[in-house]
């Protein structure tokens, strides 16, 4: 994380500590991992909390104020330590009395312990409506979400429904197709609810001074960025400016809130506008936000308004911002191929296998956040790289009136949030089990990719900072998997390939690539360059001159295959990947000729009150079943 991406957020802690008190919010803490400690992996923590800083932060922007002119939301919630999970409510059911079937179908973030078709937190419908919430006195607000989630598509239909209640007491924030980005600040009775339009006109007036260049500590005079195109709240009623101003003179998580977004936009005058992957690393990761309760986040993606609504981008963070990742989520990827299911990792989060059970574990262990982030920051930057700049680009490309093509889109949706998902909880997982230091995601990258007819030849890098064997396993995008770097694929077409280095404790990293197969005689090379958040210099862990980037072009003779997806009654072990060799490779190029042979953990019977820990890592795809040596040239 950038921690001096402006002097404001320096400022913070320090205001916090002098301006507020110790708050320690009750939670039920899951139990500790049963690995030794190091000093490093321990560190105490100092609150930063003001009275009542147990709540829920949020906010939305319009496409005036961002990178690509996309609509954001985002939502930092607070509970006592309420296991979080992601839930799916299907179009043509029934999930709230009186309401009748839904229209369109959504997906949810709440407590994993509602029931199936409970309440909506915050969540993402198939017309890319985007809804979140914080308490007030709390009530209307199941009404209110599950109504606009099942049945609309634009605020202006919100808008005329919720200022038709009386009984709504809460804030309530959403974002849609058309641009619009709105908040509402909700009490009950009629007339009761004021509306904070990020283009209302009076926010273009108002005005935060971000770098204090008047020099008078004030952050609420000055003219740096104004407050148009951008709303921020906290549970922190009595602003009612009728017109949709702010108050400036509220203090407190909407002040910290608000003075991030403004400098992420003001970025220290070159005019950088907000990002979803600025929004995570510096919007959640604050400790005045992200406090002890913190159980999960979301950020939604919006579209434009010539985009297919099913290209929204929901990221999803479960468990605490200082020790989780963030992982994409389209509604369209888990409707796919027949079966709608979210990602296994983000759903069933009261069972122990979720990525909630490690990012929370970490931090009511203690864990050092710093120890931590250097390890799962890069990681998270490469997801959101990989989405931002190689995946919604081609995606946004396709042609949505063609069924066949949006089958097609829905699949690589499917494919690359599961993976993802899959990598994120094992790499949270190893460093639960295993210490904040114990180990760094391996590093890869398809860097660029050659055409012979219908013959594709990958070149990819591989480098890891613990100095592990990095494996590697190629998913040709048709239907095939493979350790050669060349493939011959069947017919002409478009194709998402991923590669995954898996280091020797079965922690691993993918890359994607787009290739498109024409035959002919000459096809332009496509290069998928890294990013610096792809390959980070690691000053915690030097790379060794023996351990060097490697350019991994190995094949493999055999393809073993691991265990069966875990089940909630029981901990899930990985069968040993049995030791393969090599194909021969020229004799200026050295083999690496061994690969250590990893052992099955024994299966364990889970007991009910104790949160599992895994040792082992199991096979719920198939595409991530092989397991081969890496040749070094």
């Amino acid at each position: 994380m950038n921690k001096s991406i402006h002097p404001i957020l320096e400022l913070m802690p320090l205001v916090f500590i002098l301006g507020g008190c110790s708050v320690t919010p009750p939670f039920l803490p899951l139990e500790l991992p049963l690995a030794a400690r190091s000093a490093n992996d321990i560190s105490p923590r100092e609150s930063t909390e003001e009275p009542g800083a147990d709540e829920c932060t949020a906010g939305v922007a319009d496409g005036d104020v961002t990178v690509d002119g996309r609509p954001l939301l985002w939502k930092l919630r607070n509970e006592s330590d309420v296991t979080n999970d992601m839930h799916y409510f299907s179009s043509d059911e029934d999930h709230y009395p009186g309401l009748g079937p839904a229209a369109y179908s959504y997906l949810a973030v709440g407590p994993a312990n509602d029931p199936p078709e409970g309440p909506v937190r915050q969540g993402l419908n198939s017309q890319g409506l985007a809804v979140g919430w914080n308490v007030l006195s709390s009530s209307g607000w199941e009404l209110l979400n599950h109504q606009s989630l099942g049945f609309y598509d634009a605020v202006s239909q919100v808008r005329t429904y919720l200022n038709a209640m009386t009984d709504l007491s809460t804030f309530n924030y959403f974002i849609d197709t058309r641009g619009e980005a709105s908040l509402w600040e909700s009490q009950i009775g009629a007339e009761q609810h004021w509306e904070y339009n990020t283009r209302a006109p009076a926010r273009d007036g108002q005005w935060i001074d971000v770098d204090n260049a008047d020099g008078d500590n004030n952050y609420a005079t000055g003219t740096d960025v104004n407050l148009s195109g951008w709303v921020v709240r906290a549970n922190d009623p009595g602003h009612f400016n009728t017109d949709g101003s702010d108050d400036l003179a509220n203090t407190g998580r909407y002040k910290v809130g608000r003075d991030i977004i403004g400098s992420l936009i003001y970025n220290n005058g070159d005019g950088t506008t907000l990002s979803a992957k600025h929004l995570a690393e510096s919007f959640f990761r604050t400790n005045a936000l992200a406090i002890s309760n913190t159980v999960s986040n979301t950020i939604v993606q919006g579209v434009l308004s010539s985009e297919d609504p099913r290209l929204s981008t929901l990221w999803v963070l479960l468990g605490h911002s200082e020790t989780g990742i963030f992982v994409p989520v389209w509604l369209h990827g888990v409707e796919s191929e027949g079966e709608n299911h979210v990602p296994q990792y983000l759903d069933d989060g009261d069972d122990g296998i979720s990525v909630y059970t490690p990012a929370r574990g970490m931090y009511n262990a203690g864990f050092n956040q710093t120890n931590v982030q250097a390890r799962t920051l890069p990681f998270e930057g490469h997801l959101f790289d990989v989405v931002n700049k190689i995946l919604l680009p081609d995606w946004r490309s396709r042609d949505w009136s063609d069924s066949a093509d949006v089958i097609a889109i829905g699949e690589e949706m499917r494919r690359v949030q599961e993976q993802m998902d899959e990598d994120a909880y094992w790499h949270l997982n190893y460093l639960f089990d295993h210490g904040a230091t114990s180990n760094y995601a391996p590093i890869i990258s398809i860097v660029s990719v050659s055409y012979d007819d219908l013959e594709a030849t990958f070149s990819v890098t591989t480098h890891d900072a613990d100095g592990d064997n990095v494996n590697y396993l190629f998913n040709y995008g048709d239907g095939q998997i493979g350790s050669n770097d060349t493939h011959q694929y069947p017919q002409a077409g478009h194709y998402l390939v991923s590669c995954t280095g898996t280091d020797q404790h079965g922690v691993s990293q993918t890359d994607w690539l787009f290739v498109t197969l024409e035959v002919s005689e000459y096809t332009p090379t496509p290069t998928n360059t890294p990013t610096a958040t792809s390959t980070p210099t690691r000053t915690a862990t030097p790379t060794s001159s023996s351990t060097p980037t490697r350019t991994a072009t190995a094949t493999s003779t055999s393809t073993p295959t691991r265990t069966a997806t875990p089940t909630s009654t029981s901990t899930p072990t990985r069968t040993a990947a049995p030791t393969q060799t090599a194909t021969p490779t020229p004799s200026n190029t050295p083999t690496q000729t061994t690969t250590p042979t990893q052992t099955a953990s024994p299966t364990q019977t889970r007991n009910p009150s104790v949160t599992p820990k895994m040792t082992g890592r199991p096979d719920p795809q198939v595409e991530c079943a092989i397991y081969i040596p890496m040749v070094i040239r």
